[in-house]
C-alpha cells in the first residue's frame, strides 16, 4: 500500500513503503534516516521509484521532510516519471 496523500506520516512506516512495499508494514528495531530515505540509501538497493508523479515522490535534496513521500507507492508501475 502506498503512503497516505494526507494526515500524519511515520518515519518506519515510510521505511516500510520502501523496503517492504507496504507503508503499514511495522518494521522491528530499525531506525531509518529520512535524509537516506528521500536519496535512495535506505534501504540499501532502494533508489526511489520514479514512476510516482514528481508531486508523490521526494526531490532527494536538502531539507529532506516526510511530507515530500505524501502519495508515494515504492511498488508503481508506469505513469509517473514527470520531473
Amino acid at each position: 500500500m502506498a503512503v497516505p496523500s494526507s494526515g500524519e506520516l511515520s518515519l518506519t512506516s515510510i521505511f516500510a513503503e520502501l523496503n517492504e512495499n507496504d507503508y503499514y508494514v511495522n518494521p522491528d528495531g530499525y531506525s531509518p534516516s529520512l535524509k537516506k530515505l528521500s536519496t535512495g540509501g535506505s534501504p540499501p538497493g532502494e533508489a526511489i521509484n520514479t514512476n510516482n508523479d514528481a508531486d508523490d515522490r521526494p526531490d532527494g535534496s536538502a531539507p529532506h521532510s516526510m511530507s515530500e513521500f505524501y502519495g508515494y507507492d515504492h511498488d508503481a508501475s508506469g505513469g509517473g516519471g514527470g520531473s
